[in-house]
């Protein structure tokens, strides 16, 4: 792509695919476009992430996959593409149903010992229909692939159905034993097998589904004379005002104007705690209202809500691939040509150690009907599915795999400290006056820093406000970062900082004592004088030593990097367990130490508030910012915690930890598969039908691995929050 031009992406919705070897297919496919940057296709999901350059046509990437012969279209929503995926499996459902208990007649009848006039022909005719009609799919795969001189999984199955039954049709001409049932079997098996692997894949998305499942689809919207209507939910406009009953889902983001209640919003944040809300505090969509009604301005709707949000942040992420995918992508491109070379030798090693056609030709399709690289396929697109989807469920967002793959090898987290490790809601607990009233220094402190949103800004706005001091307002504010504020307020010059700043711009400080460790202090001067200093301390959160201590414990090492002063730091990092501390750092100071232990080979993750710490947070291996700033971390950096507790670091390098024990289970598993029955098959030990099975059950193995990290990880995740809970009583 040329600086010219801006990248466009597009999510296309994938038909058609059963294996690494077609996912590899519509990629060549998609790459061949003319200015296509990027692609990544998921088997798991079925859908291909395009980049390209804005004069591309989207129907020019349609039709390539077509040509390709699979089907495509541009992506619909998640919703609409989750009913889709189920309406298909009933469809599909009602097919197989017919079809496998014809398939069930025709084994049956092979194995009656007692045979009767025309059960061969019946035999024929049932197995016809079945290789004809049921496996018209694989066939016409197989086609598609072999005009574009290429072979798939529906190569593989073809060529093997197709081999039983036309040997089938020559013995019964000669009067021999047929293999007609094989023929019928292998379609049904496989086939089962498909259907059970696609459920089990729907099922991997369940966390994103529940996501979608929060909307509500209707709301009280309430009329401007008063009266109330029950409309769409998707109807909304931002400034509508909604009515929100005790018990009911708030359908929109909103900012409440009257009543009161507690919002459980457990599930999207993973958080147990409700969180009391009343005249002026923010709603989400999705989340739970209390015992109290509420009316609630709609400040977002629709897409624009968090819930949209963080839904098509999970969605985009379950359909992305980590890097260590390129492995499957290597082995897939050689895996089926590789196949079908071991087939055909098979079937001349047969022949010419003096086997009759028959017996080479049967254990040449085991071969062919074994050895299908849909678990190879399946083995990454489905752990991801399931880890992003563990992630989602416990407030934790992540933008890609590929940030799944690198919180995995993650050896050292390094926490900011305002907001992370402590509270974030500073308090004032002192005034050191060296000139004037303690109330003319906490005004004019007040009127610079109410425009500011550092967490020690907003501690001395509401002490001002407590006080109900009246704040005089400022003009040409100027914010230094990491240093302090400048501005003109009525006709004096004022500043509010640290003492290093007060230094640099030439004002002189009293010799003075000393801040308390565990305090900051904020320097006030006046046309060039120091009225005072404000201390304010920020109290510790509860969770910030276990947090630090469970890390320790995986073996990561744990640093702390602070803007604030040596003596705040090194008291904070004490309390947490932390033996590393960088203190009275500037953004981009962060961010240098970042990049300085990445050189010396750490594996960094940064955990930060996602504003000032950007710089950090992007030059990390992964960054992860809580609460407030969980949206501009997925902007710098690869996750976000929703939830406003330091322990999601923790659960997410677990969560990774997990996801890429699970990804080299199934590769493992996948290869051993093929490694110990090719041979078999090649051996005639294993049968066609046997080999279907087993082809079958690869596949479900992989994904039932995949599922299984659902399940173990979601009880394991929550332990950890639960002993704390108990031990705090």
């Amino acid at each position: 792509m040329t600086a010219a031009h801006a990248e466009e992406r597009i999510e296309l919705s994938i038909g058609g695919m059963t294996c690494a070897s077609c996912v590899s297919h519509v990629t060549r496919a998609l790459r061949r476009v003319e200015g296509v940057d990027e692609v990544s296709v998921n088997l798991a999901t079925e859908r291909a992430t395009v980049a390209f350059e804005p004069n591309t046509e989207v129907a020019s990437l349609i039709a390539a996959v077509e040509r390709a012969g699979y089907r495509a279209q541009i992506a619909p929503d998640e919703e609409t593409a989750t009913r889709e995926r189920v309406a298909e499996l009933q469809a599909q459902a009602r097919a197989l149903v017919v079809w496998s208990a014809l398939a069930a007649v025709v084994v049956t009848l092979a194995m009656l010992p007692l045979r009767f006039p025309g059960d061969e022909a019946l035999q024929a005719g049932i197995a016809t229909a079945i290789w004809l009609f049921f496996g018209a799919r694989f066939h016409r795969g197989a086609w598609l692939a072999l005009r574009e001189r290429s072979a798939t999984m529906d190569t593989l199955i073809s060529l093997g159905s197709t081999a039983a039954l036309a040997l089938s049709y020559v013995n019964l001409a000669r009067g021999v034993p047929t293999f007609f049932d094989s023929a019928a079997a292998i379609i049904a098996l496989i086939s089962i097998g498909k259907y059970i692997e696609a459920r089990a894949k729907v099922g991997s998305s369940q966390a994103l589904r529940a996501l979608l499942a929060l909307r509500p689809p209707t709301a009280l919207r309430v009329r401007a004379d008063g009266t109330r209507e029950r409309i769409a939910a998707d109807l909304l406009r931002v400034g509508d005002v909604v009515a929100v009953a005790a018990g009911e889902r708030i359908p929109i983001d909103g900012e409440v104007v009257e009543g009161a209640s507690a919002i459980d919003r457990s599930m999207l944040t993973g958080e147990s705690i409700p969180v009391e809300a009343g005249p002026g505090d923010r709603v989400e969509q999705g989340t739970l209202n209390g015992d109290g009604a509420l009316l609630v301005r709609a400040t977002a709707v629709g897409a624009g809500t968090s819930l949209a949000h963080i839904t098509a942040v999970v969605a985009r992420a379950q359909g992305s691939l980590p890097p260590v995918q390129r492995t499957a992508d290597r082995i897939a491109a050689v895996f089926v040509p590789a196949i079908l070379a071991i087939a055909a030798v098979t079937l001349l090693g047969w022949l010419f150690t003096h086997h009759t056609p028959a017996e080479a030709l049967i254990a040449a399709v085991a071969v062919l009907v074994v050895a299908c690289p849909c678990a190879l396929g399946l083995a990454t697109p489905t752990a991801i599915v399931a880890g992003v989807g563990v992630a989602a469920r416990h407030g934790i967002l992540v933008k890609d795999a590929d940030a799944l793959e690198r919180l995995a090898s993650v050896d050292t987290v390094v926490f900011d400290k305002t907001g992370t490790l402590t509270r974030g809601h500073p308090e004032v607990v002192g005034i050191d006056t060296f000139a004037g009233e303690e109330r003319h220094l906490l005004a004019l402190a007040a009127a610079l820093e109410i425009a500011s949103s550092h967490p020690l800004a907003g501690a001395i706005v509401r002490a001002a406000r407590a006080r109900a001091l009246e704040i005089p307002s400022s003009r040409d504010v100027t914010a230094v970062r990491g240093r302090g504020l400048v501005a003109t307020v009525g006709d004096a010059a004022v500043l509010v900082g640290s003492a290093t700043f007060f230094g640099e711009r030439g004002i002189a400080l009293p010799t003075i004592t000393e801040a308390n460790a565990a305090e900051s202090a904020l320097y006030v001067a006046e046309n060039g004088t120091a009225l005072g200093r404000i201390r304010i301390a920020d109290p510790l959160r509860d969770d910030a030593r276990s947090t630090v201590a469970r890390l320790k414990a995986r073996g990561i090492v744990v640093v702390l990097a602070s803007g604030d002063a040596l003596g705040v730091s090194t008291r904070i990092a004490a309390a947490c367990g932390i033996d590393r501390v960088y203190a009275e750092l500037l953004p981009e100071a962060k961010g240098e130490l970042v990049r300085t232990l990445r050189e010396g080979g750490a594996r960094v993750a940064f955990l930060g508030d996602g504003i000032n710490d950007a710089p950090a947070l992007a030059l990390a291996n992964v960054g992860m910012a809580m609460g407030a700033g969980a949206a501009v971390a997925l902007e710098t950096a690869g996750t976000a915690a929703l939830r406003d507790d330091p322990t999601a670091i923790v659960e997410a390098i677990e969560i990774g930890r997990a996801t890429m024990r699970t990804i080299t289970m199934n590769f493992f598993w996948a290869l051993a598969y093929n490694v110990a029955l090719v041979p078999l098959a090649a051996f005639g030990i294993v049968a066609p039908i046997y080999a279907a099975a087993a082809m079958g059950a690869s596949s479900l193995f992989v994904v039932g691995n995949a599922m299984l990290l659902t399940r173990s990880y979601s009880s394991k995740a929550n332990s950890p929050r639960a002993q704390a809970a108990t031990n705090a009583e």
